[in-house]
């Protein structure tokens, strides 16, 4: 017999709780300089107590500060002039009036919205999708990578699973799978890997009982764009005619899902940091031309005396200066982090600075990590969408993270290192005799470079190198 009775029982288990403070904090770490510029400018708009400082200026060097002191805290029991603080910020000293309101900039927002109309991107289309098809921050963030790092304008995957595993530090089997998740999104055939995945893909929503059709994509599709319908009737065993028919059916189909989107607005690129070589030694500076210098308005702070407010009135003001000073600290903070993590890299990566892209070492983001003394993520986060000038030209400072191949000497080899080796070969091959991917990977082994030939075709095709035929000339 079952019994069924209520009971009290206390557990104990962890959870962490990101503070608001936190969540901005991170969110700032991992803008671009031209996305911090918007964010803070809107921060400018809607915060009284901020105010952008020209570049010229010297603005005089302060503590970090964490929060209100005791000192403002007593401030605000004092006098504050909220008519003249009214009057800039529109909020009347009336019962159920929004503090937060500004009228103007309110209508002018209005007015640009509804003047500028804007088609969505591929990009956001996806992640749109994959925030409702997530349940987890780790899935998101494997998904937010694989769009945004690895998703061509066409809607296919052009990445590795196992070098993203590599970079974010996940099993390769979550990335594979968050990848199937994709690969369920509208359009159909995202996330595809080549033309015929992807053409299978539709097929098996648009028209699953046609076996014949995906036989013809899955086996006779190069021949199929030769116009070979005599050749692959008579290995299918139909009628010239049905493999017509099946052709119409297959020209209804999309091979490049993506395009029926906007492609991404133009990313305008500006280095964060610039490395420069000085007396033998690499020496690694902030630019800070897109990172606005801010303050404390001090006529507002002078205003907020010698007059009673109410208790949400002093609340509210008391948070957005609050809120002023969190911004201050989180923004240097960014600046910070990215100038140790882009020094930690630059300690790892001297070989390629001063001799080339063939001596870039393999480097994980748990390397950075435990130099730097932050987390992986902090890692992550930070080197998203931030480039680095070096002696070597524009680099993304993600770039400099790749997984290891193990040559002849018993050393780890950068896979990127290698990418170039690969190019260096088919920029020095005759064009005559142009070398085949098994050709390159024996040439390779020879220098003691172990690599497949299945290897070679990846990288070649990855830097858009047409295979052995198509490089012949006569």
């Amino acid at each position: 017999m079952m019994h069924m009775d209520q009971r009290l029982t206390q557990t104990q288990r962890q959870q962490l709780v990101l503070t608001q403070k936190m969540q901005q904090a991170l969110h700032i770490l991992q803008l671009s300089g031209l996305e911090l510029e918007q964010y803070v400018q809107q921060e400018l708009e809607a915060n009284p107590f901020l105010e952008q400082v020209a570049k010229q200026e010297e603005v005089p060097e302060k503590p970090a500060e964490t929060g209100p002191t005791k000192e403002d805290e007593t401030s605000f029991e004092e006098s504050f002039d909220l008519d003249a603080y009214a009057e800039k910020w529109d909020f009347p000293r009336k019962e159920g009036i929004d503090f937060s309101r500004n009228a103007d900039l309110e209508e002018r927002r209005q007015y640009y919205e509804n003047s500028i109309t804007q088609t969505k991107s591929l990009r956001a289309h996806l992640l749109d999708q994959l925030r409702l098809a997530t349940e987890t921050l780790m899935d998101y963030e494997i998904g937010e990578r694989i769009i945004i790092g690895d998703t061509d304008n066409r809607g296919y995957f052009t990445g590795n699973a196992a070098e993203i595993a590599e970079e974010l530090a996940v099993p390769e089997d979550d990335v594979k799978r968050v990848l199937r998740i994709i690969k369920r999104f509208e359009p159909t055939g995202m996330g595809a890997e080549t033309v015929e995945e992807c053409l299978l893909m539709q097929i098996e929503a648009e028209h699953p009982h046609e076996l014949q059709l995906k036989e013809l994509v899955r086996d006779h599709l190069d021949e199929l764009k030769q116009r070979q319908i005599p050749k692959i009737a008579k290995a299918m065993g139909v009628s010239p005619e049905r493999v017509e028919e099946l052709k119409e059916i297959l020209s209804a189909l999309n091979p490049w899902p993506g395009h029926e989107y906007a492609s991404d607005p133009p990313q305008y690129i500006q280095p964060e940091v610039v490395v420069e070589e000085v007396e033998g030694e690499f020496v690694v500076r902030l630019v800070n031309d897109r990172v606005p210098d801010l303050r404390i308005n001090d006529l507002v702070q002078k205003q907020i005396r010698n007059e009673k407010m109410k208790q949400e009135e002093r609340d509210y003001v008391r948070g957005k200066l609050e809120s002023a000073r969190w911004l201050q600290r989180n923004i240097a903070q960014r600046q910070q982090t990215i100038l140790r993590v882009a020094q930690a890299i630059v300690n790892a990566q001297r070989d390629f600075l001063a001799r080339g892209v063939e001596h870039i070492k393999p480097l994980k983001l748990q390397d950075i990590a435990d130099e730097v003394g932050v987390h992986e993520s902090t890692v992550a986060r930070t080197t998203r969408g931030k480039y680095m000038q070096t002696p070597q030209g524009l680099f993304e400072l993600k770039y400099f993270f790749s997984p290891g191949l193990m040559n002849d000497s018993g050393n780890s080899q950068s896979s990127k290192s290698v990418q170039a080796l690969v190019k260096k070969v088919i920029d020095e091959e005759d064009k005559r005799k142009p070398l085949s991917d098994q050709k390159i990977a024996d040439l390779l082994k020879k220098d003691g470079v172990n690599v497949a030939r299945r290897t070679v075709t990846k990288y070649r095709e990855g830097m858009g190198i047409l295979p052995t035929t198509m490089r012949k000339q006569y």
